[in-house]
């Protein structure tokens, strides 16, 4: 998650949550998921920048014609989808690199392709638990930071990236977290 390196957009996601819930320390509810906008457009853009699964990798079935040109790839063969490339192309995202969580607002996604975002694929082969993930991202996220502030002393620059069968980074992530509140010591 790009908070700890972006301490503004992190502070507007404690806005965010500290009008949900208040003080209180009860449980995240479902109901509490659907008003974590901010947050929402905080994890997809951390999904656009760093998908899970960088390439996907599909075998076809049958001839498929390419709709830009007049290109036919054979049945049999296997198509690279990049979506970490895909997910920076300038012609979607202004400035591609560029950690922009209202690249998410729903006016902006309106006018997007469908297939400029696909961090959990697409179409009949897309992740069946892709709303699953996000309602337990929300959860997640949510009770860790309405109780811990993250840090990193190292710069989003800095990253080295390895591809495995999922995207990481290739030596950690190196965070500190700290009580957004002060500690009672009873």
């Amino acid at each position: 998650m790009r908070l700890r390196c972006h301490q503004d957009i992190q502070a507007r996601v404690y806005e965010e949550l500290d009008t949900i819930f208040g003080d209180s320390d009860r449980q995240c509810t479902f109901q509490d998921t659907l008003e974590m906008k901010y947050l929402e457009r905080v994890i997809l853009e951390t999904l656009r920048l760093f998908p899970p699964v960088p390439v996907i990798a599909r075998k076809l079935n049958e001839e498929v014609k390419i709709v830009t040109g007049d290109y036919i790839l054979p049945k049999g063969a296997t198509a690279i989808i990049a979506q970490f490339a895909a997910h920076r192309s300038d012609k979607y995202y202004p400035n591609p690199t560029v950690f922009n969580p209202d690249n998410f607002l729903p006016e902006k996604m309106q006018k997007r392709h469908y297939y400029a975002f696909i961090p959990f694929s697409a179409g009949p082969r897309s992740c069946v638990g892709r709303k699953y993930a996000m309602l337990k991202l929300k959860v997640l996220l949510s009770t860790i930071l309405r109780n811990y502030r993250v840090i990193s002393d190292v710069p989003e620059k800095d990253f080295v990236l390895r591809a495995d069968i999922i995207l990481k980074r290739h030596d950690g992530f190196k965070i500190k977290i700290e009580p957004r509140k002060p500690v009672s010591l009873i």
